[in-house]
């Protein structure tokens, strides 16, 4: 499977990725601005929050992905770091991932693909992912994309129909007890963290792993 670059990508990827056997992110895909390439969504006491990693060049840029550099005049990474740590400090497992969260977010990566990477890497093992992360060999640069449901084209260039102003429109596999839920309500396709944390790798790994109904 051909896919983009998430930033702890919404549960829905998760959901998708999860039983593949292979799994290749397409470095040569232009960045674009209203994606998840550079950002994700969480669950704070106000609602839903959106954390972005700040680019070099700005986001109207239509430079390769693998090319985008990240920008460091503001202090992002405490930032999101903090901001998930007020977010998820009362949630049942975050402090089982604490450490490894503190140590992605003091790694100055000088690539934005660098730091989705170990992102990626700590899902994987957190969630006990058994796909196989590969290079792509060839680009795929024609790819027709969709508004509903996942399309697969002929070079199996899959892409996501959820984006950071429409991830809320799509439905979970597995509800589970959110932070906030008692006062905010339920709110479908967080990033992955979320769930992580207020359920645990184990329970996530047994759900994902279970043959659909």
């Amino acid at each position: 499977m051909l896919s983009d670059y998430q930033y702890f990508g919404p549960i829905c990827f998760i959901e998708l990725i999860y039983n593949q056997k292979q799994l290749c992110f397409d470095k040569e895909a232009a960045f674009t601005k209203m994606s998840f390439k550079n950002r994700m969504v969480i669950l704070s006491a106000q609602g839903p929050l959106n954390l972005t990693i700040p680019i070099l060049g700005g986001r109207e840029q239509k430079t390769p992905i693998k090319d985008i550099l990240i920008a460091y005049d503001a202090p992002w990474q405490a930032q999101h770091c903090k901001a998930i740590k007020t977010c998820y400090k009362s949630a049942p497992y975050f402090e089982y991932y604490e450490a490894d969260i503190e140590k992605l977010y003091a790694t100055k990566k000088e690539y934005l693909v660098d730091f989705l990477e170990d992102c990626h890497q700590f899902i994987k093992k957190s969630i006990k992912g058994k796909w196989e992360l590969i290079d792509c060999k060839v680009p795929i640069k024609e790819v027709k994309k969709v508004s509903v449901e996942l399309e697969v084209n002929s070079k199996q260039k899959t892409m996501l129909p959820w984006q950071p102003n429409n991830y809320e429109q799509f439905a979970i596999q597995y509800p589970y007890r959110q932070v906030f839920e008692s006062t905010k309500g339920f709110t479908s396709n967080l990033s992955i963290l979320d769930w992580l944390f207020c359920e645990g790798g184990k329970e996530i790994s047994k759900q994902l792993s279970e043959p659909s109904a």
